[in-house]
């Protein structure tokens, strides 16, 4: 007798749950920000989130995407993640390392960690490029801009 009520009352369970044919509200779509950086009229980094309506999700392809469509002079390409590190190269770097200044590689390397360090769970950006005057390959942090 207790195993047939037992039986019921857990029909009654699925039942009740398999019932709603509701369709789920659609969400809005999600807003994407990437960081925007500027140098102030003191050499300062300004650190501006903006919209990127182009982009629909929060992937390194498409961060790599808009990095490289909003600088075509450097590009980027993503090489593996490890851990909390984001490994990057850049082929031809000559345009970052000797055309951009120390001022301009700095801010596109500044915007480039802001923006990867958005991902959950990476915390470091390692640039692979050959060296030049303005601009040095290696292990970056959002810490390593706080004080341009």
């Amino acid at each position: 007798m207790k195993a047939n009520f037992y039986l019921l009352g857990l029909g009654l369970i699925l039942f009740a749950c398999g019932s709603n044919k509701s369709e789920p509200a659609e969400l809005p779509d999600a807003e994407i920000n990437m960081w925007k950086i500027d140098q102030d009229s003191t050499g300062n980094l300004v650190m501006q989130k903006t919209i990127a309506p182009e982009m629909d999700t929060l992937t390194a392809e498409n961060i790599i995407s808009y990095l490289n469509n909003n600088n075509p002079s450097v590009k980027l390409d993503y090489v593996k993640t490890s851990g909390d590190t984001l490994f990057l190269k850049i082929a031809d770097a000559n345009y970052l390392t000797q055309q951009m200044g120390s001022s301009g590689s700095t801010v596109y390397m500044a915007e480039v960690v802001y923006n990867f360090t958005e991902l959950p769970g990476i915390r470091l950006v390692s640039f692979d490029f050959q060296e030049g005057d303005h601009a040095q390959p290696g292990i970056y942090t959002r810490e390593s801009f706080k004080d341009n």
